[in-house]
């Protein structure tokens, strides 16, 4: 169930192919409890600056970033990833859902525990939700963002308003299933919201887009018409980012799918790095 969802809804990417000629990474993980879980992260580099890696729905940062975390080398800042309560090595003592806010809390806390106060925010897919409401409540702290694939809150309303009954039954079934039984986070709850994710409209943020098709949705057997209207809606979401703020550039990763660490993670580290040098 995890490779059709992951496959399907593009909000939840696992990645698992390690990239050639890797050898096996072992990473000095240092773990800080925030309510009572204990919060796994690691980093590299050395720097005042972070670019802190947010992952998608219910995955390790680990397996979501590793070949763009195996390939990049940060000089003068540090490159750090993180897992959510009960994603990858973190513990989450007592499961369950919980909202954009509890999880925006969650990463307050993370970054206050490890003093990670001059952040350049990298997240993929959910975790864009995550960042973007983190960036609203901690504009002090957030100096700029690279956006890999993320959704805009209007994506879920577009595809249950333009999807044919069958193919939203279908995805309604995969986001209900997340949410209450794989990675308890709530897709639905997380596109209720608007102000929570405005942010600082000066703060420089690049938008990186797919731009190979994640078509993989065709699996459940939804139609081809059902699968265009699922594309056209992710592409229409990209498009709606741009308005987040007035020092936005969009890139669209031209060999890259949803699963972008997977075809060309070469591409997030350019913009990473871009983006760290424009804020130091």
């Amino acid at each position: 169930m995890k490779t059709i969802t992951s496959a399907v809804l593009g909000l939840v990417a696992y990645s698992s192919v390690a990239s050639a000629n890797q050898s096996v990474h072992e990473h000095d993980y240092q773990y800080v409890e925030i309510n009572g879980n204990k919060l796994a992260y690691a980093c590299k580099g050395e720097g005042e600056t972070t670019a802190l890696l947010l992952a998608g729905m219910g995955l390790d940062a680990h397996e979501t970033y590793k070949n763009t975390i195996h390939n990049i080398n940060p000089k003068g800042y540090r490159l750090c990833f993180y897992d959510r309560a009960g994603t990858g090595k973190s513990t989450f003592a007592k499961p369950r859902v919980r909202t954009m806010l509890e999880l925006t809390q969650e990463l307050e806390a993370f970054t206050q525990a490890t003093k990670m106060d001059n952040l350049v925010l990298v997240p993929h897919s959910f975790g864009g939700f995550v960042a973007r409401a983190y960036a609203n409540r901690n504009p002090e702290k957030v100096k700029g963002m690279v956006l890999i694939d993320i959704a805009h809150e209007s994506w879920y309303h577009d595809m249950k308003s333009k999807m044919s009954k069958e193919a939203w039954k279908i995805m309604e079934w995969i986001i209900n299933w997340e949410r209450d039984t794989h990675s308890l986070e709530d897709l639905e709850e997380a596109s209720a919201h608007t102000e929570m994710y405005n942010i600082n409209r000066k703060i420089p943020v690049t938008i990186l887009s797919r731009g190979i098709p994640h078509v993989s949705i065709r699996s459940t057997g939804m139609s081809y018409a059902d699968v265009d209207v699922y594309t056209q809606t992710s592409k229409d979401s990209q498009i709606k980012l741009q308005e987040i703020g007035d020092n936005v550039t969009p890139i669209t990763m031209k060999y890259a799918s949803h699963l972008f660490d997977e075809t060309d993670p070469f591409i997030a580290i350019k913009y990473i790095e871009e983006m760290v040098k424009k804020v130091q």
